[in-house]
C-alpha cells in the first residue's frame, strides 16, 4: 500500500489535510442534502481538492467553511458566477 504524505516546510500535515478533507466533504454533503459517499468523489475530482492537497497553496490553513465556499464557487453554473 502506497502512503502519500502531505508536507509543508518539512512539517507533516497528513493528518490535518485528511481531517480537513473529511470535514469539508461532510459540510458539502450537508449543504447538498446528499450522502457523504456521493459527495466525496465529486470533491476529490475538483480543483479545490487539488489546491487543498497541494500544501504550497496554503489552502489547508483555511477554515473548512472557507474551503467549502471555494468549492461551491468553482462548481457553480457559469450563469451564477
Amino acid at each position: 500500500m502506497t502512503r502519500h504524505k502531505f508536507l509543508h516546510e518539512d512539517q507533516d500535515l497528513t493528518t490535518l489535510v485528511l481531517t480537513k478533507v473529511e470535514h469539508v466533504v461532510g459540510l458539502i454533503a450537508e449543504r447538498k442534502s446528499k450522502l457523504f459517499e456521493d459527495c466525496y468523489p465529486e470533491f476529490i475530482s475538483s480543483r479545490t481538492y487539488r489546491n487543498l492537497t497541494d500544501t504550497a497553496t496554503l489552502l489547508w490553513s483555511e477554515s473548512a467553511e472557507f474551503i467549502v465556499d471555494e468549492y461551491f464557487k468553482e462548481t457553480a453554473p457559469q450563469s451564477q458566477k
